[in-house]
């Protein structure tokens, strides 16, 4: 061995000296975009600053971010003046920033808003469009890295809260080079593959903004806007937000978050079932309790004379309406029988019979015409006169008319 080893510590210390004792490492100006953003409790405040090939991690001191004149957010384009430290401990090296300078929004953040815009005027948003994810899924597809934790996270939650769905991991890059090519292949894979999945899951943990970049491509975006599975993102940590999540039919904060969505929790499901079947058994329980007390308190004898009851009341009252037929009828045929009467009387008094009876005789020829005048008669004409008791024949012998005494004899 040429040389004596030193220890870890003592290479990071000799390091640490040398960036210190370099004149232009000890007051440097970086252009850069922040990204990863986070502002620690103590107050200080801790980002990337990134390009389209890099990155550097930054510290900026409580003190000189609250006296900022502007906001600082992922995307600001930043010009910082600082030194370069070595954090000995963990072996890293930052921009310790002594000022900040707002140069504008960044490209990478101007790439996310353009891309963002034209999928929005394409319809890729748009509520309307998208699909429901099922309430009771049977096959959960799952597109991730499989070496990562979300994967594991996702089946750990899944498996405790659900033991009927079947759950096929589609394996990808999540980060890097050809990492976008590779989630919208696989996609498109479950798509043909597995047709009959219910829903899929396509994320990964959290991570940096460039972490994250493959979930902002427009080659994603497409893949799951033709996604004919309802599709689940779940991308980064709550804050995080890329242009899968507003393609997705469904956002989730987190892979954890995205596993319960995709699934319902099968115990408690089991629990409601369970309390409905309580619910419905003890109100069918006292259905059955009011009816017996309903059929004990209504017993036969009781029916028997109600309906005897009824019966007897029944009869009084068709009695009463035959009674009161019969006097009708029995007063309807007196009043004709009295008319009938009156008619026959007047009849009676119009009728020559009744004439008749008073002396009188009608005279009839032979043909049975009444002869109503001697002229119509001459002697030795065959004559019948009808009285009211009989009749008689006769021959006429002579015939006298008018009152001076004239007569036709034979």
């Amino acid at each position: 061995m040429a040389r004596k080893p030193i220890r870890v510590s003592q290479l990071n210390s000799y390091l640490s000296k040398l960036i210190a004792a370099d004149g232009v490492l000890s007051d440097v100006c970086v252009v850069g975009e922040v990204s990863n953003f986070k502002v620690h409790g103590s107050g200080h405040v801790y980002f990337s600053l990134i390009d389209d090939a890099s990155r550097i991690d930054c510290f900026l001191g409580s003190g000189i971010y609250r006296g900022l004149e502007f906001e600082l957010r992922d995307g600001t384009e930043l010009v910082a003046e600082g030194y370069v430290n070595v954090y000995e401990k963990g072996g890293r090296y930052s921009l310790n920033i002594r000022r900040l300078f707002e140069e504008g929004q960044g490209g990478i953040s101007q790439d996310f808003e353009r891309l963002k815009k034209k999928l929005g005027e394409k319809g890729y948003f748009d509520e309307k469009r998208k699909k429901a994810i099922p309430d009771f899924p049977l096959k959960v597809a799952i597109v991730t890295s499989e070496t990562g934790a979300a994967v594991n996270d996702i089946i750990k939650i899944i498996t405790s809260r659900n033991s009927v769905v079947s759950i096929l991991v589609y394996p990808t890059l999540v980060q890097g080079e050809g990492a976008a090519e590779m989630i919208a292949a696989r996609i498109r894979q479950v798509n043909v593959d597995l047709p009959a999945a219910d829903v899929m899951i396509v994320g990964r943990g959290g991570g940096s903004s460039e972490d994250l970049a493959a979930f902002n491509e427009e080659m994603v975006a497409d893949a799951i806007y033709e996604s004919k599975v309802p599709v689940i993102s779940a991308v980064g940590h709550e804050t995080d937000f890329t242009i899968s999540d507003f393609v997705a039919d469904k956002r989730a904060e987190t892979p954890t978050a995205a596993a319960v969505l995709a699934c319902p929790d099968t115990g408690e499901l089991r629990e409601d079932v369970e309390a409905l079947y309580s619910t419905i058994r003890n109100g069918l329980a006292r259905l059955v309790s009011n009816r017996e007390m309903r059929i004990r308190a209504n017993n036969m004898e009781a029916l028997i004379g109600r309906l005897r009851s009824g019966v007897s009341e029944r009869e009084a009252y068709l009695s009463s309406v035959l009674l009161r037929i019969q006097g009708s009828v029995r007063s309807r045929a007196e009043k004709a029988g009295f008319r009938a009467q009156g008619q026959i009387e007047r009849l009676e008094a119009l009728s020559p019979l009744k004439v008749l009876s008073r002396g009188y005789a009608i005279v009839e020829d032979t043909e049975g015409h009444a002869v109503t005048c001697a002229g119509a008669l001459a002697a030795g004409d065959e004559t019948f006169m009808r009285f009211s008791d009989g009749s008689v024949s006769a021959i006429v012998k002579k015939v006298v008319l008018g009152g001076d005494g004239d007569d036709r004899n034979e």
